[in-house]
C-alpha cells in the first residue's frame, strides 16, 4: 500500500532533523541511537555500536524491548550518567524511529535508510520557560501528557508532536465527533488500546480504554473490551477483529503486512492505512511516556478498576498498586552499570 504523500514529507523532514546535531548528541551519535534501536528490535539482542558507549546501548536496548520495565530508579541513574538533555533526547529519537519503522513494515515496506549525519557539535538547549520537576521522572513544561514529556528538549518534542498530530489526531480534534481519516473514534481508540496493552503501557492503556468506552457510548457501539485480549471474543466494533489483529502485529518485532491487507477488505484501504498510522504512532508514544515516567491519574484508575482488573492491566509494572515490586534482573544490572 502506498504511503500518503504528506506522511512521506513528514518522514523526510524527520530524517533531516535526525541527521543534524542535537542538543545533547552529535549527529553521528543520534544516527547511532537510531541504528542501535533498529538492531535491537530486529534481533531482540543487545546491539553493537561504534557511535555509543556500552551503557548507552544498554539503555537503547531496554527502551526498545522492555519499556514498561523502566522505573524511576533506572531513569534517575540514566539522567545522572547522561544528563537530562541527553537522556530525554535518547528517549525521543529511539521512540520516533521505532514508530516510523513499524508503520513502514505494516505497509510491507523496508525501513528507510538512515541519513548520513552532518558535522558539528551539539547546541545548548538554552532556557526553557516553565521547565521544572513535576510528577514525572524528568522535568517538563506542562501537564503529564505525551505532548510535554520531552519538553526539556523542545526540538525533539516538536518532532514527536508533529508525528502525533499527523498519525493519531491533532490536539484540537480530541473532542470532535467526526471520523478520523476514515476511522470512527471507537475504531481509532480500539487500535490505541490494543497496542498500549501489548506494550504493557499502563498510562496509555488506562487513558485510551477510558477514551474507547466514551467513544463507544457516543457512537452507540455495544463494546466488548475482552476482545482486546481474547482473539475469540467479538469486540462489537466494525472490523474489530481485523483492527485488533493488526494492532497486535504492530507490537511484534516483525509486523505482518497481511494484517493491514485483511483490514482493508473490511474497512477500505484509506482507513486501514490510518489504523496502521495510529498503531505505529503509539509504538512511539508508549515508549516516551514509560521512559519519562508520566503519571497516570489515580481517580481515573479507581473509576476503571473493575475493567482493569478483568483485563490484567493492574498487573502492569507502572500500575502503582504496590510500594515494592521485584525489579527484573536486566534492570538491576543496567542500574549497577550506570552507577559505577
Amino acid at each position: 500500500m502506498p504511503v500518503p504523500a504528506d506522511l512521506t514529507a513528514l518522514f523526510k523532514t524527520t530524517w533531516e532533523e535526525l541527521a543534524r546535531p542535537g542538543n545533547g548528541w552529535t549527529a553521528f551519535e543520534k544516527v547511532g541511537l537510531a541504528a542501535a534501536a533498529r538492531q535491537s528490535r530486529a534481533s531482540g539482542e543487545k546491539p553493537s555500536s561504534q557511535a555509543l558507549s556500552g551503557k548507552t546501548v544498554d539503555l537503547v536496548h531496554l527502551m526498545v524491548n522492555a519499556p514498561a520495565e523502566i522505573d524511576r530508579e533506572l531513569a534517575s541513574a540514566a539522567t545522572d550518567y547522561l544528563g537530562v538533555v541527553r537522556y530525554v533526547e535518547l528517549v525521543g529519537w529511539v521512540s520516533i524511529v521505532i514508530g516510523i519503522d513499524v508503520f513502514q513494515q505494516l505497509l510491507g515496506l523496508e525501513p528507510a535508510p538512515l541519513p548520513q549525519p552532518s558535522a558539528g557539535k551539539p547546541s545548548e538547549v538554552g532556557e526553557v520557560s516553565s521547565l521544572r520537576m513535576r510528577k514525572a521522572w524528568v522535568p517538563t513544561t506542562g501537564l503529564p501528557l505525551p505532548r510535554f514529556a520531552l519538553s526539556a528538549v523542545p526540538r525533539t518534542q516538536r518532532v514527536a508532536n508533529l508525528i502525533l498530530d499527523r498519525m493519531y489526531k491533532p490536539q484540537d480534534d480530541r473532542h470532535s465527533s467526526r471520523s478520523i481519516r476514515g476511522l470512527s473514534h471507537t475504531q481509532l481508540e480500539l487500535v490505541v488500546s490494543t497496542v498500549s496493552y501489548g506494550n504493557r503501557c499502563f498510562y496509555c492503556t488506562l487513558g485510551h480504554l477510558t477514551a474507547l468506552r466514551a467513544a463507544a457510548d457516543r457512537e452507540g457501539v455495544t463494546l466488548q473490551m475482552g476482545g482486546i485480549v481474547d482473539p475469540d471474543q467479538d469486540t462489537g466494533v466494525k472490523g474489530g477483529a481485523q483492527l485488533v489483529a493488526m494492532a497486535r502485529s504492530a507490537v511484534t518485532p516483525r509486523p505482518d503486512p497481511s494484517t493491514v491487507t485483511n483490514l482493508a477488505r473490511e474497512v477500505g484501504q484509506p482507513a486501514a492505512v490510518t489504523a496502521a498510522e495510529v498503531a505505529a504512532c503509539f509504538m512511539m508514544i508508549n515508549r516516551i511516556v514509560e521512559a519519562t515516567g508520566q503519571p497516570a491519574l489515580t481517580r481515573q484508575r479507581e473509576r476503571m478498576r473493575p475493567l482493569l482488573s478483568d483485563l490484567g492491566v493492574l498487573e502492569f509494572p507502572h500500575a502503582g498498586l504496590t510500594t515494592e515490586r521485584e525489579r527484573p534482573g536486566m534492570i538491576r544490572r543496567v542500574i549497577r552499570k550506570l552507577r559505577k
